[in-house]
């Protein structure tokens, strides 16, 4: 019988769970804080605002579902994400990361390509389920992760920016993560999300 991968959660920061506006009403209260980050040759303070609900909403799927997080964000340079920002969070502990190597855009590139780069690297070294959320990655190359891991279940979830993750987007993640827990016919569950 061959292993069963755990899905997993490739997640972003700025636009999901730290919005550029204010969280989704539907999570109550918002907090926020300032996290400053030393890069080695400059520094910067970053303000963050985040749902609790939302965090640990997310917490409650990992524990569940054997969900893994694998952080795909620009907070992974020098580690900034699971250094500074995840104790801040108070949750989302212990993901991996896949590295930050934006480099320069060839011509004809779209912004952002080397966080659907890292991911198909992620998969090919070892295919399984996935998520994909991030507010403006997914919508721009979703559909090339799409194709070039069909076959795999996944599921991409492009939030509104502004907003975050919602209630419903973690809805629908449950839903999915149900699906392909009950059994083979779930291998052929694979979307974008594009209800915002």
């Amino acid at each position: 019988m061959p292993e069963t991968i755990a899905p997993r959660l490739y997640l972003d920061v700025d636009g999901c769970i730290c919005p550029f506006g204010r969280p989704d009403a539907a999570w109550g209260a918002a907090a926020s804080t300032s996290v400053f980050v030393e890069y080695g040759d400059r520094a910067a303070t970053y303000d963050v605002v985040w749902a609790p609900a939302l965090i640990e909403a997310l917490d409650r799927l990992r524990a569940e579902f054997a969900l893994e997080l694998v952080w795909l964000t620009t907070w992974v340079e020098v580690d900034a994400v699971r250094r500074l920002l995840v104790p801040k969070l108070g949750g989302l502990a212990n993901g991996r990361i896949l590295p930050l190597t934006p480099g320069p855009r060839s011509s004809g590139e779209a912004r952002g390509w080397w966080k659907a780069q890292r991911l198909l690297e992620d998969q090919a070294a070892q295919a399984g389920p996935f998520i994909w959320t991030d507010d403006s990655e997914v919508e721009l190359h979703g559909w090339k992760v799409l194709n070039a891991t069909s076959g795999t279940p996944s599921l991409m979830i492009p939030p509104h920016p502004m907003v975050g993750l919602r209630p419903d987007d973690i809805h629908a993640m449950r839903a999915w993560l149900n699906a392909l827990k009950s059994g083979p016919e779930a291998s052929t569950i694979s979307g974008l999300q594009h209800d915002r």
